[in-house]
């Protein structure tokens, strides 16, 4: 089970890359290339969470 990806996990990974991205836009000084860093690893979850879940539906 170590090292395995499960939906769940990438669901927390996505929610808590969220709110780091929600954290930084409230700073007064944003730093936009954090911010782009961080919305893409959102993006790659999310992608991921979506291929895991097509997956799932194919195999019922």
């Amino acid at each position: 089970m170590d090292g395995e990806v499960t939906l769940e996990s990438l669901r927390v990974k996505h929610a808590l890359l969220d709110a780091a991205i929600k954290e930084e836009e409230n700073h007064i000084w944003k730093n936009l290339s954090k911010i782009e860093e961080l919305k893409r690893e959102k993006l790659k979850r999310k992608d991921e969470i979506l291929r895991m879940t097509l997956q799932q539906v194919s195999k019922n």
